[in-house]
């Protein structure tokens, strides 16, 4: 378990510096390139998102206690937005305008 964890995480690793290298490589991508990328990220995300709830699905002391974690799921969800919300907003005021004094 705890290889295939690391080998997980090192093609996590290894297809971010691929990325990384491809656009230093490239340095310039057109409209439509960069339309196609933005289309085939979005699929993954969503097609992650599907999988991970077939996942969860198929986790029976998940489905078990859904309730539960679904309640602690929602109140960190929405601590989370609020902080951003908070966090951005603090940000425009103190560092975004005082900059542009």
């Amino acid at each position: 378990m705890f290889d295939q964890m690391l080998l997980s995480i090192g093609l996590i690793i290894a297809s971010l510096i691929a990325g990384v290298l491809v656009g230093l490589i490239r340095k310039q991508f057109s409209d439509r390139e960069k339309k196609l990328i933005s289309m085939a990220m979005t699929g993954m995300v969503f097609i992650l998102i599907f999988l991970m709830g077939v996942k969860t699905g198929l986790n029976k002391s998940v489905m078990e206690g859904l309730g539960i974690f679904g309640l602690k799921a929602l109140l960190i969800t929405l601590a989370a937005i609020a902080g951003s919300i908070l966090f951005a907003v603090l940000f425009d005021k103190l560092v975004l305008r005082s900059g542009s004094k």
